[in-house]
This record gives C-alpha cells, structure tokens and sequence, in this order.
C-alpha cells in the first residue's frame, strides 16, 4: 500500500510539473501572440490613415483634373466658334480685296493722278461749282460743251473714287475684324493649352498614387489575414490554458489531500507507537514528547 501510494504521489508531481511547464509556455505563446496582434492593430491603424490620405488626395485630384477639363472643353467651344467665324470671315476677306482690286484698277484709270487723289467730297463740290457755272453764266456754246465734258469726267472719278473708298473701307473693316477674332482665338488656344496641362499634370499624379494605394489596400488585407489567424491561434491558447490550469488547481488539490493525508498517518503512527509504549510500562523519553509536538 505505502508503496503504491508512494507511486502515485510521484505521478501526480511528474504530472504537476509537467502541466506546470505547458501552463508556463501558454502564458509565454499568449503573452507573444497579443504583443504580434498589438502590434498589427497598430500597423493596420496606420495603414488605415494613410489609405484615408490617399483616398482624400486622389479625390481633391480627380476634382481639380475635372474642373481643368470642363474649362477646356469650354474653351475648345470657343476656339472652334472662333475659327468658324475666321472661315467665314476669310472669304469675306477674299471677296473684299478682290473688290478693292477691282477699284484700284478702275481708279488708276483715271487720266488726272490728282483726281486719283481727290476725296468723294471734293469731287461733288467740284461737281457742283462747274454745274452751277453752267446754269448761271452767259457762256460760249463750245465752253459749255467743254466744261459737260468735264463734269462728266468728274462723275466718272467719283464712281472710281466712291467705289475704292467703298471697296478699301470694306477690306480694312473685315480685316480689322478678322485680325481681332484671330487674336481671340490664338488666346484661347493658349489658355486652353495651359488648362489641358494642368489636368494632365493633376491625372498624371492621381497614377502615380494608384499603385500605392493599391500595395496599402493589399497590405491591410495581409493584416486582417493576420489578425483573424491569431485571434484563432489566441483564443485556442487562451481555451488550452484555462483547461491546465483547471487541471493544475485539481492536481494541486490532490497533491495537498495526499500530502495532508500522509502527515495525518504519521501522526497516528507515531502516536500508536508511543501508546503501545506505555501499554508496555515503559517510561515515555523527552524525546518521545517532542515526537508527539512535531
């Protein structure tokens, strides 16, 4: 009996100190694995920031790409408005030189270079003065004759003259025109040219950052991976933990009753000893009182 009982007390220590050890590196696993989940919540906390960033940025970009964009879209309205009226303008233009060619050749007709030179006004004042002659003074038939002649010369010049000036008019007008749309439109070419780089520049730098946010999102994918992992992994510690220590208090307690159970045979061992002693007649010792004490 007392060897068997012996034996058993040794399997419940070996069995202690075993559950004792694995209790030990549970603690040490769990205390690793939160210190791994602490730190990837704080990481995936960063990356969530950052991808926030990214986001926000990407945003203010497209926005500011697509403003730069619809004032292009504007402007190339207006361009192609004012080319349009350029078109029409130009054969405008054509018909109107040709038209100022045609009096300049009519004019150079002209026999007298100061008739060439007279204004529509002096020509009808001239006009006028050789009719009222006519009208008014007693003349010879063959001045009269000469000064009709003359004046119908002079209505000759002043058609030329009327229709140069006209025609010259006309041409400098479309011309004038035609030089304020071009100007107009080479302006908004410009400006459309800087708008159009703007939104290439704001697009080129929404790219750039695409393929960041794409590693962050595949980052913060790893890190959830990584935390549903271990919460697995802890929880299933956690679980082998509570069950060794339960074992470990049961073990402990057995431990404490074998224990308390072997002092108590002693004591009554020690106390049957004393008392066949006495029984015997003997005289108890000094030191059989101090073995009944302890």
């Amino acid at each position: 009996m007392k060897q068997g009982a012996k034996g058993g007390d040794a399997g419940l220590l070996r069995e202690f100190s075993e559950d004792k050890k694995l209790v030990q590196s549970l603690q040490s696993k769990l205390s690793s694995l939160g210190g791994s989940r602490s730190a990837a919540v704080k990481e995936l906390r960063e990356v969530g920031s950052r991808l926030s960033s990214s986001f926000t940025r990407i945003k203010e970009l497209k926005a500011g790409r697509d403003r730069e964009t619809a004032v292009v879209r504007e402007l190339k309205a207006k361009r192609e408005e004012a080319n349009s009226a350029l078109k029409e303008i130009s054969a405008q233009l054509k018909i109107a030189a040709d038209a100022e060619k045609e009096a300049t050749s009519k004019l150079s007709h002209v026999k007298s270079s100061r008739a060439r030179r007279s204004s529509p006004s002096q020509l009808v004042s001239d006009i006028a003065t050789l009719e009222l002659t006519i009208e008014t003074e007693v003349i010879p038939f063959e001045k009269e004759k000469q000064l009709m002649k003359i004046i119908k010369e002079k209505k000759k010049q002043l058609e030329s003259v009327k229709l140069f000036s006209e025609a010259s008019k006309s041409h400098r007008e479309l011309f004038r025109k035609f030089s304020s749309i071009r100007m107009q439109s080479n302006a908004f070419h410009r400006e459309l040219q800087q708008h159009a780089g703007e939104s290439q520049k704001l697009h080129q730098e929404m790219l750039k950052i695409i393929p960041h946010l794409k590693e962050l999102r595949e980052r913060r994918k790893a890190l959830l991976e990584q935390l549903g992992s271990s919460r697995a992994e802890y929880h299933a510690a956690d679980s082998s933990l509570k069950e060794k220590l339960h074992e470990l208090t049961s073990l402990k307690e057995k431990l404490d009753t074998a224990a308390a159970e072997k002092k108590q045979a002693e004591i009554e061992r020690k106390e049957s000893q004393l008392t066949e002693k006495l029984k015997s007649g003997k005289k108890l010792t000094t030191k059989d009182l101090m073995t009944l004490r302890d």
